[in-house]
């Protein structure tokens, strides 16, 4: 697709960027470019080091590039935005809330309060993650799953445009990391959203995207931008499939072997 799509939600227009402003400090991230088109899922994945959260700041507004541009609905980010929602490493539920204040709680942060219809659209958001039932409970009475459920929720109140989700799953173990991956395509599907996804996971990766930047070793930069040709919806029987394993082959050899790009 044309850079200069006009379908593109989120665009990077030769993006890098360095942490240190003194000419000859090394950039953390370098000619990055990349269109994600609206309800696209795109993950990020690539070595320790090489850039990935940088990239998700940088969309957030949360850090303005050195080099490129970075733009949403073809306007440059230089704030974070209302339209973009943020899901982190761990859920960061306020442990004083219940479950329901807590999803309500960026509005009650934003306006300083909320209305039965907000309370409404928690509660649906609730019962469409399947944490209904715990609603009136306090964090500490929830996994971990269900606490980063809360947290996807919650980035969901404002009904954003745009998820950003830097390794949302990284501190979950491996039998409920995979769950969670399946909770989050029924979500996806019930709520579309276009979607970055940054993962230190492979398998991850391939079984929730339509597509994967791979990052080379820093400065990061891109190594291949791979189609998931896997047909949707996606079950146990995709992590089984003979083009699951060619996938995350591929993608491995990118990551573990000398970067050379494609």
């Amino acid at each position: 697709m044309s850079q200069d799509s006009p379908m593109a939600f989120v665009s990077m227009k030769g993006v890098g960027h360095k942490y240190d402003p003194l000419p000859d400090a090394p950039m953390a991230v370098q000619d990055i470019d990349l269109d994600i088109k609206k309800h696209e899922f795109v993950s990020v994945v690539g070595p320790s080091g090489c850039g990935k959260s940088t990239l998700l700041r940088m969309v957030a507004g949360l850090l303005i590039p050195s080099h490129g541009e970075v733009s949403i609905f073809n306007h440059p980010v230089t704030e974070p935005r209302d339209d973009v929602g943020i899901v982190f490493q761990k859920a960061n539920l306020l442990p004083w809330l219940t479950v329901r204040k807590n999803v309500l709680f960026p509005l009650k942060h934003k306006y300083g309060r909320y209305g039965t219809a907000d309370e409404k659209r928690a509660n649906e958001l609730l019962e469409m993650a399947g944490l209904t039932q715990f609603a009136d409970k306090m964090p500490d009475e929830l996994s971990g799953g269900m606490q980063q459920r809360v947290g996807i929720v919650r980035a969901l109140l404002l009904n954003p445009d745009i998820l950003l989700m830097d390794e949302p799953f990284s501190a979950l173990d491996a039998l409920t990391r995979e769950q969670i991956g399946f909770d989050l395509l029924d979500i996806w599907k019930k709520q579309p959203k276009t979607v970055l996804f940054i993962t230190h996971s492979i398998t991850e990766a391939v079984l929730l995207s339509d597509r994967i930047l791979v990052m080379s070793k820093r400065p990061g930069t891109v190594l291949d931008l791979i189609e998931v040709d896997l047909p949707r919806p996606r079950s146990s029987n995709t992590i089984n499939s003979s083009r699951f394993a060619e996938l995350t082959d591929l993608i491995r050899g990118y990551i573990y072997e000398p970067n050379t790009p494609a």
